[in-house]
């Protein structure tokens, strides 16, 4: 099957939500991956996200309530650079969801990348995102779609707790809170300007033809 019908695909399925946040995690120190450096940062990633999660809708016995979330794992051009993409439906407003997860990531986890060196935005537009989300999709036999990172809840909303931004506040350190807020605005501008350069690409390859 073409990258085309896939991401058309991909572009029915997910258009049905409102998705409002594009995430990329990064890693700074990848020399603290141990083991399998693929599975170790998988499992960074499912506790940060888990992290993230309970302290939005608090534990309870019965349900394990998650945000909805559809994630890509990438490797990077030369294979060695884990990370990976997160199309985001934020319970909470985008821009404190973003200034939150991105402070989470950078203090609870040693191989972390630094705020300024993810990048998480408000998202611009779904079908960009897949399709950025997927360019890695034939580098193996898998697929880049992670189905243990996504979740996708299909019944009535999950119960947010009132005070879920205080508790993803205290998740993160200050100095990581204040790092992300102040990287805000640039992964906003870059994230702009990357969706601007696409489509001037998918412009010009249009008179091509």
């Amino acid at each position: 099957m073409s990258q085309t019908k896939i991401n058309t695909a991909w572009e029915h399925w997910l258009g049905k939500d409102d998705w409002n946040v594009f995430a990329t995690l990064n890693f700074g120190r990848l020399y603290l991956l141990e083991g399998d450096q693929a599975d170790a940062a998988g499992k960074l990633w499912r506790s940060c996200l888990s992290t993230v999660d309970r302290a939005i809708y608090g534990n309870t016995r019965k349900n394990k309530h998650r945000f909805n979330r559809v994630a890509f794992k990438h490797s990077g051009a030369n294979g060695t650079n884990p990370h990976v993409h997160i199309l985001v439906n934020s319970p909470i407003p985008a821009q404190e969801f973003c200034v939150a997860f991105n402070a989470i990531w950078a203090t609870k986890f040693a191989p972390a990348a630094n705020p300024t060196s993810n990048s998480i935005a408000p998202l611009i537009t779904t079908t960009g995102a897949i399709g950025y989300g997927q360019h890695e999709e034939f580098k193996n036999d898998i697929g880049a779609y992670d189905e243990r990172l996504s979740y996708e809840n299909l019944g009535p909303a999950h119960h947010i707790r009132t005070d879920a931004l205080c508790r993803l506040h205290a998740q993160a350190t200050k100095t990581n809170l204040v790092k992300a807020r102040l990287a805000l605005p640039n992964h906003i501008k870059t994230t702009q300007a990357n969706f601007d350069r696409r489509e001037r690409t998918r412009a010009a390859t249009l008179l091509r033809a």
